[in-house]
């Protein structure tokens, strides 16, 4: 217990936040651990307090949720909830994730018997469609608002709303209109089979299938792991210029060349035609679900990987330059009625998942 407190970074983000109903949340990546107290009043969501830890040093919940109590109620008496939801990289049966990149796993029965509350556990990118809904649009600080090719921003409708995701993965939901409220979805559309458009993304398709012998999907190509892939293509077919900042790359560890690439883009022609090509192919897909769900209600980009290259989407407009372009006028007509946005609040997950806690429990 005592090993697990001393990882444990305390963050209060309202202290003295008010609300009606307290849920436990949690947001488990293969970097870190964050769980939090979420309240909740008049539909309006608050982060009270989240503790972080890192999830490779830890060898399960139990013990951090303890902490995340003791801590938090020594400040707060008041914090005290009977209910919690989980969002977890990895699938999710029977209420228990085996995650993708940590080597331990959640079990949402076994943690509401030893924590005496209801632990439900969900996919991530579910909880990330979970928490759309409660997002405001209009502010700034959440949400970017892409501006379309012709100077439009159209307004969302009550309609379908879908949610693309590049971070290490890439993970796709769609959220489908029932009366006042959504009902979210999860979807595999991550490994629907990459549509190459131009020649360097036909020439990058054709490399990964013959490094994979296999067909590749769009998750290989368009994802952290796709800007891993990139880097070796360009490296292998095109060559990289001798300096100290690509030798760097060359030995970080693969996980991290993806960041170092991003940092180098800002001086380096080179990095920053890798991620240009990068920005294409994710609008490019991004057009293809757009084109198949319809979603007037928003089209949203989620994942650390597009709000960390944001500055690449929308300079130039070259995210909406390549996600307008169709060979149908009426396809076209379509796309330049949706509504495009970029999460930008890194709290998205835990807000889904204080959302999606508070509708289970009243569901069961």
């Amino acid at each position: 217990m005592n090993n697990c407190k001393n990882k444990m970074k305390l963050k209060w983000h309202n202290r003295d936040a008010e609300f009606e109903r307290l849920v436990l949340a949690g947001d488990i990546g293969g970097t870190n651990t964050n769980l939090a107290f979420v309240g909740e009043k008049n539909g309006k969501f608050s982060i009270v307090v989240e503790a972080i830890f890192p999830s490779a040093e830890i060898d399960g919940l139990k013990e951090p949720i303890q902490e995340l109590l003791s801590a938090a109620r020594s400040e707060r008496a008041d914090l005290v909830t009977d209910k919690g939801c989980i969002c977890a990289a990895g699938p999710v049966i029977n209420n228990h994730c085996k995650l993708t990149n940590v080597v331990w796993d959640i079990d949402g029965n076994q943690l509401s018997k030893e924590l005496g509350m209801d632990i439900y556990v969900i996919n991530d990118f579910l909880g990330i469609s979970y928490g759309i809904p409660i997002l405001d649009v209009n502010n700034p600080e959440q949400v970017l608002t892409f501006t379309h090719t012709d100077g439009s921003r159209p307004e969302p409708s009550k309609g379908m709303k879908a949610v693309v995701g590049p971070g290490t993965g890439l993970g796709v939901g769609f959220l489908i209109p029932l009366g006042d409220s959504y009902i979210p979805s999860p979807s595999e559309g991550g490994h629907l089979t990459f549509a190459p458009f131009d020649e360097d993304s036909q020439a990058f398709r054709d490399y990964m299938a013959n490094k994979l012998k296999k067909v590749p999907d769009v998750e290989m190509l368009v994802s952290g792991t796709g800007i891993q892939n990139l880097y070796d293509w360009w490296k292998d077919t095109k060559g990289l210029p001798k300096s100290e900042q690509w030798a760097e790359i060359e030995n970080a560890k693969r996980t991290e060349r993806p960041r170092l690439i991003s940092r180098l883009s800002d001086s380096d022609p080179v990095a920053a035609e890798m991620l240009r090509l990068f920005v294409k192919m994710l609008a490019r897909y991004a057009s293809d679900i757009s084109t198949l769900l319809l979603p007037f209600g928003g089209l949203y980009l989620a994942g650390g990987v597009a709000q960390k290259e944001s500055r690449w989407l929308i300079g130039d407009n070259l995210f909406m330059k390549y996600f307008e372009m169709t060979c149908n006028e009426n396809t076209g007509a379509l796309l330049m009625q949706m509504p495009v946005y970029l999460i930008k609040d890194y709290s998205i997950s835990l807000y889904g998942a204080a959302n999606a806690c508070l509708i289970i429990h009243a569901a069961v």
